[in-house]
């Protein structure tokens, strides 16, 4: 089934319509996430070693770095999705104005009336013409502030605080400028530890108690992010494939595709401009945070 999706770029970030004929691998993002099932298969996702299993009245919610997979419960048709990617910037302006921080306490979002109302307000702009950026970023705030509310109360509540910052151990940057620096060249976890003077135990366990994933997810993350950015810039797919190490353009489409759940195709015909922000979160060199 062919690929259709609506996208829309805020200031809160982008919101995408997929739709989804396959699963999506277990990987990460800066960005927190909210994904809303609007039909088709039956679709859960992991979260750690929780399982959420979409449905009308549950929606998942993803925060910065927490890995995440998508599986598809029936094999005939596609799954329907709006996903909401969530600047970290955009929250934490957000939470000085209604002095708190916005986090999700758990992966489940309940979906009530009024949250399935603005999930529907958001489509219906999104899909119309001439619909104003502004007019829309709002209605999405409105509609985030409810979903995290849901998230810890079950119900329409205030939301709760929690803590999204961290500040990365020296290591761990210089492990994370190593993985750019090389991103077209084939190497192994084992070798970024030791560049950094890590034993491989240790780089684990820095990865994940300040950026709550996995080495190995990092560094898909740092391969996407590399690879936007080349289409974004106009790239040629083949190209693109060839100059960051995949052996054939096709196990390059299927990569980006088993990460983003968009072919590298369609993003180049829905990229406006290049993006400025990154999928892992960790500025450039050159690049304010």
């Amino acid at each position: 089934m062919q690929e259709a999706y609506a996208l829309h770029e805020g200031a809160f970030g982008t919101a995408i319509v997929l739709e989804a004929s396959a699963n999506l691998v277990a990987h990460a993002h800066s960005e927190t996430q909210l994904a809303l099932w609007l039909g088709g298969a039956r679709a859960c996702a992991h979260v750690g070693t929780e399982v959420v299993g979409y449905s009308e009245s549950v929606a998942l919610g993803v925060n910065a770095f927490e890995a995440h997979d998508m599986v598809r419960l029936e094999d005939n048709g596609s799954s329907l999705f709006i996903v909401f990617m969530i600047k970290k910037d955009w929250l934490d302006e957000l939470g000085l104005a209604k002095d708190r921080s916005f986090r999700f306490p758990s992966p489940r979002v309940p979906i009530g009336d009024a949250l399935r109302r603005s999930c529907w307000r958001v489509l219906d702009l999104m899909i119309s013409t001439g619909a104003a950026r502004e007019h829309i970023d709002k209605e999405v705030e409105r509609l985030l502030e409810a979903a995290i509310a849901a998230s810890a109360t079950g119900g329409d509540a205030a939301p709760v605080a929690g803590g999204i910052g961290v500040t990365l151990d020296h290591r761990l940057r210089a492990a994370i400028a190593h993985m750019r620096a090389h991103v077209s060249e084939k190497t192994t976890i084992d070798e970024i530890a030791a560049k950094v003077g890590l034993s491989r135990a240790h780089f684990f366990a820095l990865f994940r108690d300040q950026l709550h994933t996995t080495p190995q997810v990092f560094w898909s993350g740092v391969r996407v992010e590399e690879a936007m950015r080349r289409v974004s810039d106009g790239g040629k797919l083949t190209d693109v494939a060839l100059d960051l190490g995949f052996s054939a353009p096709g196990n390059f489409s299927r990569f980006f595709k088993e990460h983003t759940g968009i072919s590298p195709s369609i993003f180049k015909r829905a990229t406006r401009s290049p993006s400025p922000v990154t999928v892992t979160g960790i500025p450039r060199e050159g690049q304010s945070s």
